[in-house]
């Protein structure tokens, strides 16, 4: 699977805390929704993200 193709929000939901994924810089619009959506979604259990941008890629870590 190519980096473009990896999908989002499954992925969102497996992280642990500390974990790491980065998607190309071109998806910033989808990964922003979904990291939003979980969220919203999962804040009575204190799941966060953080992300930010590297060069090309957008990386996002489970903060809790």
């Amino acid at each position: 699977m190519e980096v473009n193709e990896k999908p989002i929000t499954p992925i969102l939901r497996k992280m642990v805390v500390g974990e790491v994924q980065e998607w190309p810089v071109e998806r910033i619009t989808s990964v922003q929704v979904s990291v939003g959506r979980m969220h919203r979604e999962k804040r009575r259990e204190g799941v966060r993200f953080m992300m930010r941008t590297e060069g090309l890629f957008i990386k996002v870590t489970r903060t809790a």
